[in-house]
């Protein structure tokens, strides 16, 4: 038995050794800003205060949030509803994973000296996947400044996103750069469908998604 006990706390303590939780803290704090904890309540958030895993942050209108996550910092802009769903490091990796339900978020995912960056942001169509990079996304649209981004659609189909490109995702589709998008828009003529009258650009250009070898004129006028 004393065997036993001895190989669980030495379990343990290796557990510990390799795996340390970053604390995630609210930097600063713009507007009305929200925090849940899990199965708990919407309380006030204050400058200071910690986010665990599990929680969410919610900002309002006009509002705002800045988060430090470790070495990374996260913007959290106004009507944004996020979880945090994982922060560790272990074994010389940082993995952050985070939610986005709605909103916008401005990401700066920085290095440390020895540690390896593994920062992830999902929506309910989209994810982001990040190594030492500066971007905004909002689950559709993806912006990158700084680095490399993988931008994927829910099937786990995408492309990468460098310094200075954009791109957007309508629903199971690839995601499309933003010359690719005017090449699309610039085809299309919905007088020239008549189906297209009752639907939005959103649905109309994510049903092309699904064709192929389709060519339609665009023209916005009477």
């Amino acid at each position: 038995m004393k065997k036993y006990i001895i190989m669980g706390i030495l379990l343990v303590l290796a557990t510990c050794l390799f795996s340390a939780n970053i604390t995630a803290v609210i930097k600063d704090v713009s507007g009305k800003v929200e925090v849940m904890t899990p199965g708990g309540n919407w309380q006030k958030a204050t400058e200071g205060m910690e986010i665990k895993t599990g929680y969410f942050i919610s900002t309002g209108f006009r509002s705002e949030a800045v988060l430090t996550l470790g070495s990374s910092q996260v913007v959290v802009k106004q009507l944004t509803r996020m979880k945090l769903e994982e922060l560790v490091e272990k074994e010389g990796t940082v993995s952050t994973s985070l939610n986005l339900r709605v909103g916008k978020i401005k990401a700066e995912v920085r290095t440390t000296a020895g540690l390896r960056q593994n920062f992830r942001l999902t929506s309910p169509v989209s994810t982001a996947a990040v190594r030492g990079t500066s971007f905004e996304y909002d689950g559709l649209n993806l912006t990158v400044t700084e680095g490399t981004v993988f931008f994927s659609n829910r099937l786990g189909q995408g492309r990468s996103i460098g310094k200075g490109e954009k791109s957007k995702i309508f629903g199971a589709g690839l995601p499309r750069s933003s010359e690719e998008m005017n090449i699309l828009l610039a085809n299309i003529d919905p007088s020239t469908l008549t189906i297209l009258k009752d639907l939005d650009l959103t649905t109309i250009l994510d049903e092309l998604n699904n064709l192929t070898n389709v060519s339609i004129i665009l023209n916005w006028g009477n």
